[in-house]
């Protein structure tokens, strides 16, 4: 049977004109609302026409893979999820997924959906407004470098650059701002999750579950961990991936052990100290210290702070195809050594 996906967001939902482009806006919903809804697998062709010469032109096709979404209704949200669960074809994996920053709607479904198409298995979405706040002045970066080089305009280039640096600064605090208030109807997603769908599911086919954590979505993890609440220990996943984490190394053993939907022993933490995300994260979070860019926890190739730990670490930064990379694990080109650590976390293979 075709893959399921729950998509549930703090996202606003859009009203009149903006709703029939997209369902759901930048910004976080009013009064701490969570919306649901059911996200089919849309392919979406484009076709872009061009111009070689003035007598020669060109077509374009490109198929964006994404999902069309349908709200679902307060009122209708417990026969929506009752219904997932009597599905008895339903026995694949399933993958909670908490996406990091810089994260429009859009781009959050095709991430999506590129991790359903890689792993084949049924996912919650959880989308929160990781870009409330955007920078159009980064889009001037890759002009203003090589402009730079001329001397002549070097001051107004230099000018330029550092605008749309603090601009993206900006943009990333904004998001980590967001990150902690969107931890209220996190834990209200969750609970509604676990009690609805989850569970049920655990008492009949029983299928693989895992949560992955992408990124800045560890800031929500972490501050949803230190939350009291007692309810998140109802449920406990199989296994967790937690993929690249931008959060601070220093004692994340208090935090990261301690999750109270998954075994420690079963929980995974990503690193790549190349990782380029993660090296301008820790120098932002350092007060653009230079010498404290490795402190992330998933750029930390330091396994002091793995001493005495029950969690389990994956060395990405010396395996194939890796480099820089932030997507590791869905990276279109990753290795197969990849696909050989990943893969049994996030199906139970």
């Amino acid at each position: 049977m075709a893959l399921q996906t729950v998509f549930v967001t703090n996202r606003a939902l859009n009203r009149g004109k903006d709703r029939k482009k997209r369902l759901f806006g930048k910004s976080r919903a009013k009064h701490g609302a969570i919306y649901f809804a059911d996200a089919q697998q849309h392919d979406k062709e484009k076709t872009r026409r061009y111009k070689i010469n003035n007598k020669i032109s060109r077509t374009r096709t490109t198929i964006k893979k994404t999902y069309q979404l349908e709200l679902k209704p307060t009122d209708q949200r417990s026969n929506y999820l009752q219904e997932l669960v009597a599905n008895t074809d339903n026995d694949r994996p399933w993958v909670f997924f908490l996406h990091g920053n810089n994260q429009t709607l859009s781009k959050n479904l095709v991430k999506s959906r590129k991790i359903q198409d890689q792993y084949q298995v049924n996912m919650v979405i959880f989308s929160w407004p990781s870009k409330s706040y955007d920078p159009t002045l980064i889009s001037q970066l890759p002009v203003t470098l090589p402009v730079a080089v001329n001397p002549t305009p070097a001051s107004i280039a230099k000018w330029m650059v550092k605008g749309a640096v603090k601009k993206k600064v900006r943009q990333y605090k904004t998001a980590r701002i967001e990150a902690e208030k969107t931890v209220p109807q996190f834990i209200d997603a969750f609970n509604l999750v676990q009690n609805e769908l989850f569970e049920p599911l655990k008492q009949g086919l029983n299928p693989h579950t895992c949560l992955l954590v992408h990124s800045l979505g560890h800031r929500v993890l972490r501050l949803v961990t230190e939350t009291v609440t007692p309810s998140l220990a109802n449920y406990q996943f199989n296994s967790c991936l937690l993929h690249q984490a931008d959060e601070a190394d220093h004692n994340h053993q208090s935090w990261v052990a301690q999750l109270p939907m998954v075994a420690s022993d079963h929980t995974h933490v990503t690193r790549n100290e190349k990782d380029l995300v993660l090296l301008m994260s820790g120098v932002v979070n350092n007060h653009f210290d230079f010498t404290k860019a490795h402190t992330r926890l998933g750029n930390r190739s330091n396994h002091d702070s793995e001493q005495g730990s029950p969690v389990n670490y994956l060395e990405f930064s010396e395996l194939e195809n890796v480099g820089t990379g932030h997507g590791i694990a869905w990276d279109e080109d990753h290795s197969q050594q990849i696909d050989d650590l990943c893969r049994p976390i996030l199906t139970g293979e």
